[in-house]
């Protein structure tokens, strides 16, 4: 955090005018915004959009591995671009990287310290925004605070990250240091040092940062996290910072103002925790891109059993949320993660779930050849194909597109498929948004049933197992693909019990999306948005509250 702290804004763009209104947006929509004009003024926009691309997929490429082990090649690979493409904008791979680390702090200056500068006249709520926007979902998303922490890590190596993060550390201290000087004389606390009080504050942030770093973003409690940091002011000031009084300054535009995150329009949730999402946010396209990116892409999903995959050659194809993924045996038996996605192209370069390669990966339409590693091996498109992270779950395998480098599925649930083989996979395109499936299974929960979040339910019974994973398919609408596992003597048998649970599980399904169908249908369709009355579980209302962080930095419409 500190190196974030000091970051200064000399960029090659101008930064857009800061607002009286903060405003919250998703990663993409930040980036689109902070990109701005080229320096030359005369860049179309199109060059425009891909320099941003080139520093989007920069910073993915460190937060998976960080500035020394991040490459060109790696890149272009995540951008989807040619090596020509980045010399265009960047002279060398050391350029592309200040480049990534200037849009941050160009970023952090805009979203975060011109805001609370402008309400330093009002400390309290300056402060209630400070916390509320440095443990945003936009600005503090695992993705961007493991990339600060990686530069932070190199920084006393290379003059030129020390270089960009000089002027900001003590500009964002003397800030914190004013903010507090003035509540402090408002409140005639006189005993106390503005100087050790701030810094407790930024203390703190860092201690919560840290712990965002290391967490997908599903298992992040920002309310939490808020809260702790501001139970330490109201330790320090007693009698300000009140639990109940959590939201930030009524600016246009701002959380709780008109056409703000307060509104149940587009750009606020407009709901108490827990209470149902607005009737549009089961069918917004915005909405769905952040939940892509945010909440199912650095989610472990299954892909399925090593069982599937014996011998060199064999493949298994997924969708992690609008990633391909592949993961292919080599002749070393060694498993691959890759990213299933043409490099001229993005087609699919397997379309089968499952299936058998000869001797490589071919693109047949653009005469391409990769090696079971994901190496380029022959054509005239360069770059490997991306990988992906891999986990095995006993002998289940996973795969995700993002998230914090190293992190492990905490579900032990996964434990009840150990001594169970692959049965059958099948796919249900449901009419419906993936949300209001996953609340079907949170506000209704079975005893053999247990969600894993933030898309998959694991069903164990004695004639067998299932495990669910819904990902959205379009807006207001998923895809539920269908993993059946049951034992060797289930198998053999074929009947009796099996067929008793396939019977259970069909009928309970059929259910389950009639059920969600009919309800996507209402929601979208109501003239007004539908209250809820009956309780609502914990573990709907954290699922919820997640989607309602993301609600909160769409921008109003």
């Amino acid at each position: 955090m500190r190196d974030k702290l000091r970051c200064g804004t000399s960029i090659d763009r101008p930064l857009p005018p800061a607002k009286g209104a903060v405003s919250h947006v998703s990663s993409q929509r930040a980036s689109t915004a902070l990109a701005g004009e080229t320096t030359n003024g005369g860049g179309s926009r199109i060059r425009q959009r891909q320099r941003q691309r080139l520093i989007d997929a920069c910073i993915s490429a460190l937060h998976l591995y960080g500035p020394s082990r991040t490459t060109v090649e790696k890149v272009v690979a995540l951008a989807d671009l040619s090596p020509g493409v980045v010399r265009f904008y960047f002279d060398s791979k050391a350029a592309m990287l200040i480049a990534s680390l200037e849009y941050l702090a160009a970023e952090f200056e805009a979203r975060v310290l011109a805001p609370v500068a402008q309400l330093k006249h009002s400390p309290v709520e300056a402060l209630r925004l400070l916390v509320s926007l440095y443990l945003d979902a936009d600005i503090a998303s695992p993705r961007k605070v493991s990339v600060w922490y990686a530069f932070w890590g190199e920084a006393s190596a290379r003059r030129e990250y020390q270089d960009i993060c000089g002027q900001k550390d003590e500009e964002f201290a003397a800030l914190v240091r004013e903010l507090m000087e003035r509540l402090i004389a408002a409140s005639g606390a006189a005993h106390l040092d503005a100087d050790g009080v701030a810094l407790g504050l930024i203390g703190v942030l860092e201690v919560l940062w840290q712990g965002i770093a290391f967490e997908s973003e599903a298992n992040i409690d920002r309310a939490a996290a808020v809260a702790r940091s501001l139970a330490y002011l109201r330790s320090v000031f007693p009698g300000e910072f009140a639990p109940e009084a959590s939201a930030a300054p009524q600016a246009a535009g701002a959380p709780g103002a008109p056409g703000g995150a307060g509104d149940s329009g587009p750009g606020g949730a407009g709901q108490a925790d827990g209470a149902r999402l607005p009737g549009w946010a089961y069918a917004d396209a915005g909405l769905l891109k952040a939940e892509r990116e945010q909440l199912l892409r650095p989610a472990w999903q299954l892909i399925g059993h090593e069982a599937e995959l014996r011998v060199t050659g064999d493949f298994l194809t997924g969708d992690l949320a609008g990633e391909r993924a592949l993961v292919v045996r080599d002749e070393r038996g060694k498993l691959h993660a890759l990213r299933n996605t043409c490099r001229r192209r993005p087609h699919a370069l397997l379309a089968a779930r499952r299936g058998r390669l000869r001797s490589a990966i071919h693109c047949a339409a653009h005469a391409l050849t990769y090696g079971f590693d994901g190496r380029l091996v022959e054509g005239s498109t360069p770059g490997d194909l991306a990988p992906l992270e891999l986990m095995r779950q006993g002998r289940l395998i996973l795969v995700r597109a993002g998230g914090a480098p190293g992190e492990r599925a905490r579900e032990p649930r996964w434990d009840g498929f150990a001594a169970l083989g692959p049965r059958a996979v099948a796919d249900l395109e449901v009419a419906a948004d993936w949300k209001v499936i996953v609340e079907q299974w949170l506000e209704s929960p079975q005893p053999q049933q247990h969600f894993v979040a933030p898309n998959q339910l694991l069903d164990i019974r004695p004639g067998g197992a299932l495990i669910l994973q819904v990902v959205p398919s379009a807006p207001g609408r998923s895809r539920m693909r269908r993993f059946e596992f049951s034992t060797a003597l289930h198998q053999r048998a074929g009947s009796g019990a099996r067929a008793a649970w396939r019977r259970q599980i069909d009928a309970w399904l059929a259910g389950q999306i009639e059920l969600a169908q009919s309800t996507q249908s209402g929601l979208v369709n109501a003239a007004d948005d539908v209250t809820e009355t009956a309780p609502v579980v914990p573990a709907l209302a954290q699922f919820r509250a997640l989607v309602a962080a993301l609600l909160r930095a769409l921008p109003a419409r």
